[in-house]
């Protein structure tokens, strides 16, 4: 009877502790996320939808805004939970003033060996104690991949009263 609790019982937990872990799918190969996040600094300017083109042609595109972050999580696989956070704490003379990015994302990889579907979505904290901070819930979209030919950014997110937005895509674990 010492046998089974010491030896087969803590087995039998890793047995099942392997089947909670989340599984890289069959068809699924390695992939890079890339994340970035802009606010407009040009009342005119205007977000887009999907922007076509290479990560040069993306930045030119977003003339109008600055970059808040921009983010490149590498070897990434099906059910990841990407976090993300730029942050400052700064003293000031109205006290401590907490200013950054903080982004909890989940990577859900549904590819086929014939068809290539990626998701992305989460919960990112804008922060901000001069003004007021931005909690921006992104449903799971779907991502464009870039190794299917075309390279494109789409957004996931953009918060009209702030003037951010967040944009998305997967290329090559190459």
């Amino acid at each position: 009877m010492r046998f089974v609790r010491f030896y087969v019982l803590p087995l039998i937990f890793l047995g099942l502790l392997s089947t909670a872990v989340p599984q890289i799918s069959g068809a699924g190969e390695i992939r890079n996320i890339n994340f970035a996040i802009f606010q407009k600094v040009d009342d005119n300017f205007e977000f887009e939808a999907i922007v076509l083109g290479k990560f040069s042609s993306f930045i030119t595109a977003m003339q109008g805004s600055q970059v808040l972050l921009l983010s490149h999580t590498r070897n990434s696989v099906d059910g990841d939970v990407i976090n993300i956070q730029q942050d400052v704490l700064r003293d000031s003379s109205e006290g401590l003033n907490d200013i950054g990015i903080n982004c909890s994302l989940s990577f859900r990889d549904h590819s086929t060996t014939d068809n290539t579907d990626f998701e992305l979505g989460g919960l990112c904290k804008i922060l901000d104690s001069l003004n007021a901070n931005v909690t921006a819930i992104i449903p799971m979209s779907s991502l464009p991949d870039t190794e299917q030919g075309i390279d494109a950014w789409v957004e996931l997110y953009e918060d009209k009263d702030s003037g951010i937005a967040f944009y998305a895509n997967v290329s090559s674990g190459d």
